[in-house]
């Protein structure tokens, strides 16, 4: 890395309404760095990368690149700044093909033949090899729309590249190849912004760290004169208690059967799986991308009519052909994309949690508000939602909060079993952990929690139990406290058959 600015910004201020995004804020890149942006939801990440672009106009500062004034709030040459934002903008009813090139120089107009050749070899980049460029992109799951995103970004070639959680949906596999092309940009030239909540990828990266707070600069550092508890303090400006990783127990819990699974399977895409998990307990089932470890989710949530095999929940054998199926036996779900699919953004926070429970906020057909209210309430209280923002959209509040909000909605129907899909993708240190408290008291109540996540770290630090599942099969089921998190990693991109090679 070299310290020649290729960025530099000084004095952005944003407002929005009463609400100050950003205030005063200064910021600088160099040449042929990888640059980490951290900090809280709401903290100021997305406005600085949404300004910087020229998606937002600030209300006052000023950017210049390479010596070079930009036009604030003018969309900027994708040749000199592009962007893979955090929600996906990929357009559904095109190739992959189509999406990629958009973004390139040159506009709407090219010749497809002569650009499948580059669009090919950026799909092999990002390890979509097994994608064909004239495949609909709404054809793929969210996953590989997050790398064809990122295979977007690179097109352009461009001298600044912002990454605005670019990882979250992705397994640690997947994320190892991004990273690789990251770094092989940075050592040609180009410099790199990435936001993300995983510490873990920060360390991994960065050169330098930047963290934000409240809207306002807190400090720049060289990521190797940080550590974990340095950064976080800084981001949240006081210290967070972790939950302690689960030893191995003295007494083995005697946690009872709540659902099992038999001979389950889905056109051949996982299984037969034969599963059983128990009653206040908390399983994770981890695997890469195509493993179906996220597809057994959606199945027992009612989402794959077409699985063979038996689930039973307690006593009862379940016909699991809908979602309203599963809700109906108790199941709930939560899905990994929130914004499309696990809140209503332009309804109320009181809204979204009492939809799927309008029967107990309602007589003679009709909704009665107080006891709508009272619901909304008590469940925002328990997931630390400000009890006065009920009326408010949940397209105002940040991402952890509408991830809490997608899983109070869920928790309002009072489930025996609690599925989640990436439970917290996208959140920050501070709503995670509140998320983790909340989920270990639903289980001390009594609900049992199966959770897919491509967090390995989540994985280790709230799972009782984990599944791992390559090319769907399971490969083990073990305790927390009998497995590592190499251990995971290993069966996830091995399976058995390395394993037993190894042996």
């Amino acid at each position: 890395m070299n310290n020649e600015v290729v960025l530099l910004a000084r004095e952005l201020t944003k407002k929005y309404g009463g609400v100050e995004a950003l205030s005063d804020v200064g910021f600088d890149l160099v040449t042929g760095e990888i640059h980490g942006l951290c900090g809280e939801n709401g903290a100021g990440k997305s406005t600085l990368i949404k300004i910087l672009g020229g998606l937002v106009k600030p209300d006052s500062g000023s950017i210049m690149v390479r010596g070079r004034s930009l036009r604030l709030g003018k969309r900027v040459d994708p040749a000199l700044i592009s962007i893979v934002h955090q929600e996906l903008s990929i357009i559904p009813h095109l190739s992959v093909l189509d999406n990629i090139m958009l973004s390139c120089p040159g506009g709407a107009l090219y010749w497809r033949g002569s650009l499948k050749k580059r669009a090919r070899d950026l799909l092999d980049i990002v390890g979509l090899e097994h994608i064909d460029s004239g495949m609909l992109a709404q054809k793929l799951s969210l996953a590989e729309q997050q790398l064809v995103e990122i295979a977007r970004g690179i097109a352009t070639e461009a001298r600044v590249l912002l990454l605005d959680e670019p990882t979250a949906t992705l397994s640690d596999a997947e994320i190892g190849k991004v990273f690789a092309v990251l770094r092989k940009l940075r050592d040609s030239g180009s410099t790199i912004v990435i936001v993300s909540h995983r510490l873990d990828e920060i360390f991994a990266l960065t050169d330098r760290v930047t963290v934000f707070r409240n809207g306002r600069h807190v400090c720049t550092h060289p990521t190797r004169t940080l550590d974990g508890a340095s950064l976080v303090k800084a981001m949240i400006g006081r210290d967070v208690i972790r939950g302690a990783h689960h030893e191995k127990p003295l007494v083995e819990p005697q946690t009872r059967p709540c659902l099992k699974v038999r001979g389950l399977t889905l056109n051949g895409k996982f299984g037969p799986f034969n599963l059983a998990f128990g009653q206040g307990e908390t399983v994770a089932v981890v695997g890469q991308l195509g493993s179906g470890a996220d597809l057994l989710l959606e199945a027992l949530a009612g989402l794959h009519p077409h699985m063979r095999g038996e689930v039973v929940l307690g006593t009862a054998n379940l016909n699991l052909r809908s979602i309203n199926d599963a809700y109906q036996a108790g199941i709930a779900y939560v899905p990994e994309d929130r914004a499309g699919k696990g809140v209503f953004l332009d309804e109320s926070i009181e809204i979204n949690i009492t939809t799927q429970v309008l029967g107990r906020v309602s007589a003679k057909g009709m909704i009665v508000h107080a006891k709508a209210r009272q619901l909304a309430s008590r469940l925002a209280g328990e997931f630390q939602i400000d009890g006065s923002r009920l009326a408010f959209d949940v397209s105002t509040l940040s991402g952890g909060n509408q991830q809490k909000v997608a899983l109070a909605k869920a928790v309002a129907m009072s489930p025996k079993v609690l599925l989640l899909n990436e439970p917290t993708r996208g959140v920050d240190i501070g709503a995670r952990a509140e998320i983790y408290e909340r989920l270990k008291l639903l289980t001390e109540e009594g609900m049992g929690i199966v959770f897919y996540s491509s967090d390995l770290e989540e994985v280790m630090e709230i799972a009782d139990r984990v599944i791992t599942v390559y090319r769907g099969q399971v490969v083990s089921d073990k305790p927390r406290w009998a497995i590592s998190a190499d251990d995971v990693l290993h069966d996830i991109l091995h399976g058995k058959d390395s394993l037993e090679a190894c042996a």
